[in-house]
C-alpha cells in the first residue's frame, strides 16, 4: 500500500446501495450522486455485473437486465466523479439464470445427489467450475475496461453451499471438483460432510486452496487492466455489522470488526457496513436508528471507515429512520477526517481470539466487555494474523480460549513472555492433549478435564484476598461447566480452591463436603515476564450470564495481576473509550452505549462530569463534539473533565 494509490489514507465514508433491478428503471444519475454527496459519502458500491448486467454487456452468458431504462451505468459513474466520489463495482459470480444453467449445465454447483442449488430462477455456480474459472475474469475485463470504476467487490466468494433461505447442500460433487480433488490429494470426494470426518475435511482444505486461487486470478485480471482499482481483501477488506432475526445481538460488533482489520498500526482499511434491514426476510425494514449511528461512532473511533448498507437508492428508500443519526456522524467525520486519518493505536492489550468467520466468539466477546466496561484500550487479531507485528509496542497479550497455535507463534508468545511481556489464557489456550505448547504458562501436563459442571465454584480463601479485592465482597466464584486440571511446576503460585460439585437437591443437604486445591487461576513467572492461566472460560461466562461476580474476577486479573492502570475509575460501564496518537496528540473518543436496554436500542442517556486519569502532561483539551473539556497536571498525571456526553465525544489531548 503506498501513496500513489487513491485509497491511502483517503476520507473513507462508504455507501453500499444494492440496486434491484428495477431501481436502474427511473434512476437519475445526477440526482443519485447529489444525494450521496449530501449525506457526505466519497465512496459508494453499487451493482454492475454477474447475476444481472448493470450494463449493455455483450457477452452471451451475461444476462443484461431488463431494466436499464433510467440513467447508465456509465452516467452514474460520470455524476459521482465529478461530485468526488469514488465507485465500487459490487459482482456476484455466485449465480446465473436458469436460462444460462440450461445451456451450460456443467457450471452449476452438484450435490453429491446429482441436484442443483436453485432458487427463485437463479442457480448456484461452482467455484472450480467453468463460469468462474474462465467467464468471471472475462466479465471482469468487458466491465472495467468500459466503465471506470475505482474498485471491485466480489459478493459471495468461495464455496457457497447455502441459499438464502439458509438451506444447507452440502459439498460440491460437480464433475470439476472431482478432478481438481483427484488431481490435488489422489483421492475421492467425500459423499456426505461431516466434521468428524478427516477427508471431509481435507476436501475442505482443498477447496478454501483452490478458492485463493481463483481470487488471486481475479485479482490480477483486475490489476492488470489498471492499478488504481482497489480490491476488496487486498487493497481494503469489507466486513458487516449486522442483525438477523432469532441471533443474540453483538453490541461491539463495529468496533471489534474495525479493530481487527485496521491492526494495532491502523494501516489497513477496514470497510466496516452497518447493515440496514432487519434481515433478508425484512430488506426494507430498518434496525433502530440507536444501533446504526452506535455502529458508525465505533468504526469511526477504533480507526473503521463510517460505512452504511442498504437495498435500492438512499433518494426513494422506504425506511429512511437511520438517515439522521449516520448522517451525523458521516458529518462529523467529514469536518475531522484530517485528525482521524492516521491515528495510531496506543493499546498495550491485544485479545486474541479464535480463527474463522463464525457469527459467536463467545470466550473473546466477554473478554472484549470486560476489557471495555473496564475502560481499557486493546487491540484485537484472529490467531491467522498473530505475528510479531501484533506485539508491537504490547504489554499483554489475552488468548480467549484460542487452541489453534502454531509451534512458531507458541514461541514467540513465549519470548513475549521472557522480555517482560504478560500473558493471560483462558479456557483451553495454549493446551492440547495433556499437554501445554506454551513454556510461560507453568504447566507440567494437563491431568484432564472435569466437564458437565453444575455447581462447582471457586472460593478466595483469605490468603488471597489481598489479590482480590473486588471479589472479596464476593467471595465465590461460578466457573460454569468446564474447569481443566493440571499438575504445575514448582515455581506457578496457585489461587483460590475448588469447592467441587454438592448435591444438587434437597436444598437441606446441598453443601459441599471438602475443599480443594485446584486453583481458578494460575501464575507462572517466566524471565522477565509470566504466564497467568485461567482454566475455565470465564469469558464466556460472563458473555452468557452477564454477573459481576464474573467481572470482578476479570478485572482483578486485568488491573492486579496484569497492572493496567485505571483510566476512568468512575466512568459508567456502558462507556466505550479508545485512545489514539498522532504526531504531539492524543485523542480520546468517548462513546456512549446506555441506550442499549434489553434487546432494544434508544437514545443514550447523557453522562455528567466525567473525569479521565492519563499518564503525562498535556497543556490543552479540545471537545469536538458539543462538550466541554478542561484539564490540570499534577504528578506527571493529566486529569481531564468532560462536562457533558451525549451519544460520542472526542477529546484532543496536546501534549507540552
Amino acid at each position: 500500500m503506498g501513496e500513489q494509490h487513491w485509497w491511502y489514507r483517503y476520507p473513507w465514508r462508504m455507501v453500499q446501495t444494492n440496486l434491484r433491478e428495477i431501481d436502474m428503471a427511473d434512476i437519475d444519475a445526477e440526482q443519485f450522486a447529489q444525494e450521496l454527496a449530501d449525506f457526505g459519502a466519497t465512496v459508494v458500491t453499487l451493482n454492475a455485473g454477474g447475476i444481472l448486467a448493470s450494463y449493455p454487456s455483450r457477452l452471451p452468458y451475461h444476462t443484461v437486465s431488463k431494466y436499464l431504462t433510467g440513467s447508465s451505468l456509465k452516467e452514474i459513474l460520470d455524476a459521482c466523479h465529478r461530485r468526488d466520489i469514488r465507485v465500487i463495482a459490487r459482482m456476484d459470480f455466485s449465480k446465473i439464470p436458469y436460462a444460462v444453467y440450461r445451456q451450460h449445465p456443467d457450471w452449476a454447483f452438484q450435490t453429491a445427489d446429482g441436484n442443483i442449488a436453485e432458487q427463485n430462477g437463479f442457480v448456484q455456480t461452482c467455484q472450480n467450475g467453468v463460469y468462474q474459472q474462465e467467464m468471471a475474469p472475462e466479465i471482469l475485463r468487458e466491465l472495467l475496461t468500459t466503465h471506470p470504476f475505482d474498485g471491485v467487490y466480489c459478493n459471495m466468494s468461495g464455496f457457497v453451499a447455502t441459499d438464502y433461505s439458509g438451506n444447507i447442500y452440502g459439498l460440491c460433487t460437480c464433475d470439476a471438483c472431482r478432478k481438481g480433488f483427484k488431481d490435488a490429494a489422489g483421492l475421492d470426494v467425500p459423499a456426505k460432510f461431516s466434521r468428524k470426518d478427516p477427508l471431509a475435511g481435507r476436501y475442505m482444505r482443498y477447496q478454501a486452496s483452490a478458492g485463493s486461487r481463483l481470487r488471486a486470478r481475479l485479482n490480477a485480471v483486475i490489476k492488470e487492466i489498471s492499478p488504481e482499482i482497489a480490491v476488496d481483501k487486498v487493497d481494503y477488506l469489507r466486513t458487516e455489522s449486522h442483525t438477523d432475526i432469532g441471533d443474540p445481538i453483538w453490541i461491539y460488533s463495529a468496533s471489534s470488526n474495525s479493530r481487527q482489520t485496521a491492526g494495532g498500526d491502523r494501516i489497513r482499511i477496514s470497510d466496516n457496513a452497518s447493515v440496514d434491514f432487519m434481515a433478508f426476510r425484512y430488506r426494507e425494514s430498518s434496525v433502530s436508528p440507536g444501533v446504526m449511528e452506535l455502529r458508525q461512532w465505533q468504526n469511526l473511533a477504533n480507526s473503521g471507515s463510517v460505512s452504511v448498507y442498504l437495498m435500492g437508492r438512499l433518494d426513494h428508500h422506504k425506511d429512511r429512520s437511520f438517515y439522521e443519526g449516520t448522517k451525523k456522524v458521516f458529518q462529523f467525520h467529514k469536518a475531522h477526517e484530517n485528525l482521524i486519518s492516521g491515528l495510531k493505536s496506543v493499546a498495550e492489550v491485544l485479545v486474541v481470539a479464535k480463527a474463522g468467520q463464525s457469527r459467536s466468539d463467545p470466550e473473546s466477546y466477554g473478554w472484549i466487555r470486560a476489557l471495555t466496561a473496564s475502560h481499557i484500550t486493546f487491540d484485537e487479531v484472529k490467531t491467522a494474523d498473530l505475528k510479531e507485528s501484533a506485539l508491537e509496542g504490547k504489554k499483554i497479550v489475552i488468548l480467549a480460549d484460542v487452541r489453534d497455535l502454531t509451534e512458531e507463534q507458541a514461541a514467540m508468545l513465549d519470548s513475549f513472555a521472557q522480555s517482560g511481556g504478560i500473558v493471560a489464557a483462558s479456557g483451553d489456550s495454549g493446551v492440547s492433549g495433556n499437554a501445554a505448547c506454551l513454556k510461560c504458562m507453568g504447566i507440567k501436563r494437563v491431568i484432564g478435564k472435569m466437564s458437565g459442571l453444575k455447581s462447582t465454584v471457586f472460593v478466595v480463601t483469605p490468603e488471597d484476598e489481598a489479590d482480590f479485592s473486588r471479589c472479596a465482597a464476593a467471595p465465590v466464584i461460578a466457573p460454569g461447566p468446564e474447569v481443566t486440571r493440571a499438575e504445575y511446576a514448582g515455581n506457578t503460585r496457585k489461587y483460590l480452591h475448588t469447592l467441587p460439585e454438592p448435591m444438587f437437591g434437597p436444598p437441606e443437604v446441598c453443601y459441599a463436603r471438602e475443599e480443594t486445591a485446584d486453583p481458578g487461576l494460575t501464575v507462572s513467572p517466566f524471565g522477565q515476564g509470566k504466564g497467568i492461566f485461567i482454566p475455565w472460560k470465564c469469558g464466556s461466562f460472563y458473555h452468557s450470564e452477564g454477573y459481576t461476580n464474573t467481572l470482578n474476577f476479570m478485572q482483578d486479573v486485568l488491573f492486579h495481576f496484569c497492572g493496567l492502570p485505571q483510566i476512568a475509575p468512575s466512568l459508567h460501564p456502558s462507556v466505550e473509550l479508545v485512545i489514539g496518537k498522532k504526531e504531539n496528540k492524543k485523542v480520546i473518543s468517548l462513546i456512549n452505549a446506555s441506550g442499549y436496554f434489553g434487546n432494544s436500542f434508544f437514545d443514550p442517556i447523557p453522562m455528567h462530569n466525567i473525569g479521565l486519569e492519563l499518564p503525562g502532561q498535556y497543556t490543552r483539551a479540545a471537545a469536538l463534539n458539543g462538550g466541554n473539556a478542561s484539564l490540570c497536571t499534577k504528578d506527571n498525571k493529566t486529569y481531564v473533565t468532560l462536562d457533558t456526553l451525549e451519544n460520542f465525544e472526542m477529546i484532543v489531548l496536546e501534549e507540552s
